[in-house]
């Protein structure tokens, strides 16, 4: 028996997957959720489609979404999640293909993650007042027309650009995070504050881990991140944190980021 499970683990590692409970490992790193619905706020017919640029496109964070929706909540049908993600992405970018890649596709639930490359995209420039307001008059449009179209919209805050905290481009993120905050409380959208959470967990970072811990660059998604990542969006579905910690995650080989286009 033990050597039958040795071979299942090898050929497991082989494959490139492996089965753990990602989610009790970062549950512990991030602060409670203060505003999640109550009750499950996703229904067996609902179409979800997330709008987002390479760390989207990756897949790992809707991979896990939709995990710990099949393992929990079998009456949903294991609902799949439309990948709308993109290389190189900024919020100009996005709401020039909205319409094409999510609004033609009838979905009832959007999730919109954007600002990573509308900031770093900039970073050998100084900060721009009329860049940030580009950003934030972008994502009001999408959110505007998301809800014109009956689409429920969730903000996602960008995560992070790099592992320290007081890296130049931690220190531009909150004013982009503020404005997608601002826009989900003028709108009546939920916001998920990704960046928060980011920076929560970095502080639990093992004292011993030289190389990034959350991410492979310092921006696109290891295990942990994705996971963090999914939590946020599972908590704002109204998924109980005990659910998640109780799902086994089967995780890829990581992908190198999708190309620009």
């Amino acid at each position: 028996m033990k050597l039958l499970f040795v071979a299942l683990l090898m050929a497991s590692t082989i494959a490139g997957r492996a089965e753990e409970k990602l989610f009790a490992q970062v549950i512990p790193l991030v602060s409670p959720a203060k505003d999640a619905p109550k009750q499950l706020q996703i229904k067996a017919d609902d179409k979800i489609v997330a709008l987002g640029d390479s760390i989207t496109a990756g897949g790992g964070y809707l991979r896990y979404t939709e995990q710990v929706l099949a393992a929990n909540y079998p009456q949903l049908n294991a609902p799949k999640i439309i990948n709308a993600g993109v290389g190189g992405n900024k919020a100009e970018n996005m709401i020039a293909r909205f319409d094409k890649d999510v609004l033609s596709c009838k979905p009832t639930i959007v999730t919109i993650n954007v600002g990573i490359n509308d900031v770093w995209s900039r970073l050998q420039y100084l900060h721009s007042n009329f860049v940030l307001k580009l950003y934030r008059d972008n994502v009001a449009t999408m959110v505007d027309n998301a809800q014109a179209a009956g689409v429920r919209v969730i903000l996602l805050a960008p995560t992070v650009i790099n592992e320290e905290p007081y890296a130049e481009g931690n220190k531009r993120l909150p004013l982009y995070v503020a404005a997608m905050r601002k826009i989900a409380a003028e709108k009546n959208c939920q916001f998920v504050d990704l960046h928060t959470m980011f920076l929560e967990a970095l502080k639990h970072k093992p004292r011993g881990e030289k190389d990034n811990w959350l991410t492979r660059d310092g921006v696109h998604m290891k295990p942990l991140g994705n996971a963090i990542m999914a939590l946020g969006i599972l908590r704002a579905f109204g998924v109980p944190d005990e659910k998640s910690a109780a799902t086994e995650i089967i995780t890829a080989a990581p992908k190198k980021p999708a190309p620009k286009k």
